[in-house]
């Protein structure tokens, strides 16, 4: 490792270690990440998938909106070969390393419908834990320029990232209450089953601006920066079921 890129990650580690919030670890995470190409990044837990909702596990959401509500949609994480290879090996792997002729029709479809949404190529680096279920960083992009001597640096940065966001969110769990609302749960219930903000307005025999309203809140107590991440966050809390 030259001089500069040592200095680099040497840097990139001591930020992270020295972060007091999740964004403060992204962003020096996604600092990182962003001069090889990647533009969306996932970091999840890797239940098996009939243990139930495995967006439970998410830890940062990063991916494009519609492609994460296409990907629950469809059901595509019982299919998705990246998630079902980072279960099973401890290596970073770039997803042009996965071999179409070794994937089912379903997996190609996983990759396939990816691109369509930009995704076209990516980076794994599976996170094996004692007496926890895997977990993965995931960085992807248009198009990456990663070389392989460049993948055990990522690799680095990418752990380190994950097990400071794991030490944190460990840390405001212990001392967080669940603080959403009855009605808040009623709206949010409705609108992660499809609904939209004017339907739960009339079911619930409420303004669209209170369902609004509502839905504003909510997003404010799970730290959320969409409607669709707040639902995954309360969904993991044991708030509202899916």
């Amino acid at each position: 490792m030259n001089p500069s890129m040592f200095a680099m990650l040497t840097g990139a580690l001591a930020k992270i270690d020295a972060a007091v919030t999740p964004a403060d670890v992204l962003k020096e995470l996604l600092s990182i990440l962003r001069p090889f190409g990647f533009r969306h990044l996932l970091i999840t837990g890797l239940p098996p998938p009939q243990r139930g909702p495995w967006q439970r596990e998410i830890l940062y959401d990063g991916w494009p909106v519609e492609w994460l509500k296409h990907y629950l949609a469809s059901e595509h994480f019982s299919q998705d070969p990246c998630a079902s290879r980072s279960r099973l090996v401890g290596q970073p792997f770039v997803w042009h390393d996965l071999l179409p002729k070794e994937m089912t029709t379903g997996q190609l479809r996983v990759m396939g419908e990816a691109a369509e949404f930009g995704l076209r190529n990516g980076l794994c680096v599976p996170v094996h834990e004692p007496r926890r279920a895997p977990s993965v960083v995931t960085a992807a992009g248009e198009r990456i320029e990663v070389l392989p001597e460049d993948i055990p640096i990522l690799e680095t940065v990418c752990v380190h990232a994950y097990r400071a966001l794991r030490r944190l969110r460990d840390r405001g769990e212990q001392s967080r209450e669940v603080n959403l609302t009855d009605r808040e749960r009623e709206v949010l219930t409705w609108i992660a089953a499809g609904k939209a903000a004017e339907d739960v307005a009339c079911i619930l025999g409420i303004s669209r601006f209170t369902v609004e309203r509502h839905l504003s809140n909510v997003r404010d107590k799970c730290d959320a920066v969409n409607t669709i991440q707040a639902a995954m966050e309360a969904v993991r809390r044991g708030e509202i079921y899916p």
